[in-house]
């Protein structure tokens, strides 16, 4: 039996890769599945600048998405809403030069990219403020809903015979002879043969975790979902901002977001960052202001140390797997990590190209 604790975006997309292989497998999660920083969260897949191992671990995933979606949705039956649309990164007067330069930088790493303003801009949006004085066109940034994906995810665990379960705390790993041997719950032990961390800042809640799987540090993410017209949504594709995202769903919703609150974990929105988020989404299309006001969710992002991602075995505990430090890029890397981190737990000397340099064997 191998037990993945957390039921997010890495802990579940483990587990059907697990599952899939003919693993029995079972999620736990200490309240709903996606409910962490899953449920705050736009879902884009967007590499950041640059070309060192992170950038190219995460082309390699973006390459994966479509069939990973398209597997996922055909043995599930559920949708994730994989839109695949393009993004908009637009500028105002006081960063145009800064987007323009950023688009020669893709370019150059072979991105494609293109800037667009006036009317090629507004054929790609045409409730764009006035104040939008230009856009990187970027086409082949894709996004998908997060909830969904984590509900389809959950689904195909199922029907290829791992288990998820919710509302299962777990306090505490299970040692003997040197190795993990189950988690301590509310309900009782569970016994385990390989267990995968995979709980965000739920880490910090297990007792007796070695050393090398240190306490994590939050950082809240406030998203706001306003009602559009299905029919006639007034944003068509991502389109990132200075300072957020706006990003459409295909069921109407428009998500306006999200905010990096380093060392909060409340799950409250204040009244301030709502209405700075707001006026921010107003500035770039003033028709925002008409919307209807759905919900504002609040997500907890977890980071280790200096933030970089934590993969691979314990050092001092055998049997014992982590998965952290994903933050917001959770899922964008899914279908690399998941992938070649079920092959490592199934066996520590199989190779993994992708993650190679972050897998602590």
């Amino acid at each position: 039996m191998i037990i993945i604790i957390g039921g997010g975006v890495a802990g579940l997309s483990l587990g059907w890769q697990l599952a899939k292989s003919g693993a029995p497998v079972t999620v736990l999660e200490q309240a709903q599945i996606g409910s962490g920083a899953s449920h705050a969260a736009a879902s884009y897949l967007e590499p950041r600048l640059g070309t060192g191992a992170m950038r190219r671990l995460e082309w390699a995933s973006v390459k994966l998405w479509p069939d990973f979606a398209a597997e996922l949705e055909e043995v599930s039956g559920h949708s994730i809403d994989y839109r695949r649309d393009g993004q908009l990164r637009i500028a105002f007067a006081e960063n145009t030069a800064q987007e323009k330069a950023a688009v020669r930088q893709r370019l150059s790493e072979g991105w494609r990219a293109e800037w667009v303003e006036g009317k090629a801009m507004r054929e790609l949006e045409p409730h764009l403020s006035q104040e939008v004085k230009g856009a990187a066109y970027l086409p082949d940034v894709d996004w998908l809903d997060g909830r969904k994906l984590c509900q389809a995810l959950a689904k195909a665990i199922d029907i290829k015979g791992g288990t998820v379960r919710e509302h299962i705390q777990v306090r505490s790993i299970v040692t003997g002879s040197g190795r993990a041997t189950g988690v301590q719950t509310q309900e009782g032990l569970i016994e385990a043969d390989k267990i995968v961390v995979c709980a965000g800042l739920g880490t910090n809640e297990i007792a007796d975790l070695p050393k090398d799987i240190p306490a994590a540090r939050p950082v809240k993410g406030v998203m706001l979902a306003l009602a559009m017209d299905p029919a006639a949504p007034l944003v068509n594709r991502l389109i990132k901002r200075p300072d957020g995202i706006l990003c459409p769903r295909s069921d109407g919703r428009l998500l306006v977001g999200v905010t990096h609150e380093e060392g909060e974990t409340s799950k409250l929105a204040s009244v301030e960052t709502i209405q700075a988020l707001l006026q921010s989404a107003i500035r770039a299309v003033p028709a925002i202001a008409g919307l209807g006001f759905i919900e504002a969710a609040c997500g907890i992002r977890s980071l280790i140390g200096d933030g970089l991602l934590r993969l691979g075995h314990s050092s001092s505990l055998d049997g014992l797997y982590y998965s952290l430090s994903h933050a917001g890029a959770g899922f964008i890397r899914a279908p690399a990590i998941s992938n070649e981190l079920a092959q490592f737990v199934l066996n520590r000397s199989a190779e993994c190209p992708n993650i190679d340099q972050f897998l602590k064997r």
